[in-house]
């Protein structure tokens, strides 16, 4: 009888473990979830993944007043490629309530991704971009064809994430911008890239200054 008892509670616990490890990712109500590790999903409201590298395409969907005419916003499908372990992740993106805003989330997406303590958890960013017609699209075919091409945000690509805590001075802006603005620089795709990530990080006196140190140089 002992036995069996120790049995079932062995078989317990590791039922219990299993359930936990792995990670939970709570997604935000003004979002449309359009792949998850290269599929299909429409899930509205939490995601349970395998530990280690996951990647997540979605894109803000939302409403405001502009001029007193209601505005709806559908933004370009943004990638999050992250890794964790037993985590509780919760994705957190910005209130939107003008087209400047709009159009700025769309140039440079300004996505959160926090575990449950509050830390930010690091991740690749980038966007699922398709010209001409957007109707129809063969969303499982795209990003197949994008994590082929071993870009930023491909599942297993090399690259370092463009989420982290680190806040960038404005010395540090000025030199990716140099480095942009530099006729031997072949890679502007990365430049540009770089040059999202130091602005997203940068604190609000930063990036004043950062623009009007561009503006000087036109």
């Amino acid at each position: 009888m002992r036995l069996t008892q120790s049995i079932l509670t062995a078989l317990l616990i590791c039922v219990n473990s299993s359930a936990f490890a792995n990670v939970e990712v709570t997604l935000p109500s003004n979002s449309e979830l359009i792949l998850v590790n290269g599929k299909e999903n429409n899930s509205t409201d939490k995601l349970s993944l395998d530990n280690g590298e996951n990647q997540l395409a979605l894109r803000y969907i939302g409403r405001y007043q502009q001029q007193g005419s209601q505005t709806q916003f559908s933004s370009d499908v943004v990638i999050m490629t992250f890794s964790a372990e037993n985590a509780q992740l919760t994705i957190t993106l910005p209130r939107i309530r003008s087209n400047s805003a709009a159009d700025a989330f769309n140039r440079i997406p300004n996505i959160t991704l926090k575990d449950s303590t509050g830390v930010d958890i690091a991740f690749r960013q980038d966007k699922l971009i398709k010209d001409g017609m957007q109707l129809g699209r063969d969303y499982e075919k795209e990003i197949f064809d994008y994590n082929s091409s071993n870009q930023v945000a491909a599942l297993g690509a090399s690259a370092a994430p463009i989420a982290t805590q680190v806040q960038p001075n404005l010395l540090q802006v000025e030199n990716v911008a140099k480095q942009a603005n530099a006729p031997t620089q072949t890679d502007q795709i990365n430049v540009g890239q770089m040059l999202d990530f130091w602005y997203q990080q940068a604190d609000e006196e930063t990036r004043k200054a950062f623009k009007l140190k561009i503006n000087s140089k036109e």
